[in-house]
């Protein structure tokens, strides 16, 4: 038998190590992309309501409760993210996944067979709890299967999905809603949350954290949730015809919750859900607050324009949803024009921010025009609010970062979607609660319409004091 040559006994461990390195290849694309349909799901269901709302508040009654079919869902999300991470350290990461997409599923299908407006609010903070936790683990995940030089690419990669379900959340669910109906939007989360899970119990790390028990004080969570509640409820109080004496409750329970929750961040060792920073230093309060300001706009506009729309008889359902999407599209565009601004003048950011906020109250007060506003122009309206929001989120973040300590970098930069969230919760509610009470109050032929005119009137307002905010950026950074 010939000997072989020396290039053929050179290629075989060549070959070998080939091989091996195309089979790590094989699971670790599976669990990327188990990965990205995990939180796709979750992604999608937070952006495809908006163009389901008409169809859904009209179809259940209870109009005056829409509201918070969205921030109850946002809410709740929030507030999973701490306990999924607490999940994670304690019994590994691939296991508390598989419980948050089981958690997901289950509340899908609960929204899919709801039959009233309580119901179904119930069943979306419940949705918001998986998504919560299932978008929380999916960057552990990734955090935990790849190195430093893989990590930063698989972060770009899980950004990219909220920029793909921005975009494609209205649409998918304006085509469900006129095809199928929008139920079976929710009930196919069911076989898609399976597979996710599936495969993420095949190829996901399971091990825990080297820091277990980490994360925000449990007091500090449960006082900052009732601080939260108890002020969105008194923002609601109106829409929900809640008794005088309920009001005084519920400011007491705000009190009383903020005052237990600085209390408790006082003690040495304890964290919140909020650096105090954010209360105490120019630079992030500010950021912080055209963070919340440009979330206030774009949620609350994509929330009431479309409900503004069916009413007047100006659209149908089918586009009134879709006018949700040119404001999804302008985030996606602001944020990505604010990356290639901060590249090539990084000293700008506040120019841009200041921008981004003149954008959002062109866009609002576009709206003020309602019901004599073309859809057309509305399209536009939402589009400029979109891009201002992503210029304004984008540069608020870099800004944060750049002003937060080095060990702090991660806290700081997930307040920002937490105020985020927060500032998306309170748009949704206040405009809403100004609208019907307004609808209330005005009374005559026209009353809904000019409720409407009012909402937009004072989400331009709310635009303009974000100009304010981010004008006095410049003076936080020179002052820390």
């Amino acid at each position: 038998m010939p000997r072989p040559s020396m290039p053929e006994t050179l290629a075989r461990p060549q070959l070998a190590a080939s091989a091996a390195k195309d089979s790590t290849k094989a699971p670790a694309k599976a669990l990327i992309a188990s990965i990205l349909l995990a939180l796709f799901l979750s992604a999608i269901d937070s952006t495809a309501v908006g163009a389901l709302l008409p169809t859904i508040a009209h179809g259940f009654g209870y109009e005056s409760l829409y509201p918070w079919l969205i921030s109850g869902f946002l809410l709740a999300s929030v507030l999973a993210v701490p306990f999924a991470g607490l999940a994670a350290d304690r019994w590994g990461s691939r296991a508390a996944m598989t419980v948050a997409l089981g958690w997901f599923a289950a509340s899908s299908l609960a929204v899919a067979l709801v039959t009233d407006m309580p119901s179904l609010i119930a069943a979306r903070a419940a949705q918001g709890v998986g998504a919560g936790g299932v978008t929380a683990l999916s960057y552990v995940l990734i955090g935990q299967a790849f190195g430093n030089a893989g990590r930063a690419k698989m972060q770009g990669l899980l950004s990219s999905v909220w920029g793909l379900a921005a975009v494609a959340g209205p649409l998918l669910g304006t085509a469900v809603q006129v095809t199928v109906g929008w139920r079976w939007l929710f009930a196919a989360n069911v076989p898609l949350a399976a597979v996710a899970v599936a495969m993420i119990l095949k190829y996901g790390p399971s091990s825990r954290s080297q820091a277990p028990g980490k994360g925000p004080d449990r007091v500090a969570l449960t006082t900052f949730a009732a601080a939260l509640t108890a002020f969105l409820l008194l923002l609601v109080g109106p829409t929900l015809h809640l008794r005088a004496w309920s009001y005084g409750v519920l400011a007491a329970i705000l009190v009383a919750a903020v005052m237990a929750h600085v209390r408790r961040l006082r003690t040495p060792g304890r964290t919140g859900m909020v650096p105090a920073d954010f209360a105490v230093r120019p630079a992030q309060r500010n950021a912080g607050l055209v963070t919340i300001g440009a979330a206030v706009t774009l949620y609350a506009s994509v929330t009431l324009l479309p409900l503004a729309l069916t009413s007047s008889g100006s659209a149908s359902s089918g586009t009134a949803g879709l006018l949700v999407a040119p404001g999804a599209l302008g985030w996606v565009v602001g944020s990505a024009l604010t990356a290639r601004l901060l590249q090539q003048r990084p000293a700008r950011t506040i120019a841009i921010a200041i921008g981004g906020a003149f954008l959002l109250a062109l866009g609002a007060g576009i709206l003020t025009g309602f019901p004599g506003t073309s859809v057309a122009a509305t399209a536009v309206a939402e589009l400029l609010i979109g891009v201002g929001t992503g210029l304004v989120t984008s540069t608020a973040l870099v800004h944060v970062q750049n002003a937060a300590p080095a060990h702090l970098m991660g806290a700081h930069t997930s307040t920002v979607t937490l105020l985020r969230n927060l500032g998306a919760a309170i748009g949704v509610n206040l405009l809403a609660t100004v609208q019907t009470t307004a609808a209330r109050n005005i009374g005559g032929l026209h009353a809904e319409a000019d409720a409407y005119r009012i909402a937009f009137a004072v989400l331009t307002a709310l635009a303009v004091l974000t100009i304010l905010a981010a004008g006095r950026l410049r003076q936080a950074s020179t002052r820390d």
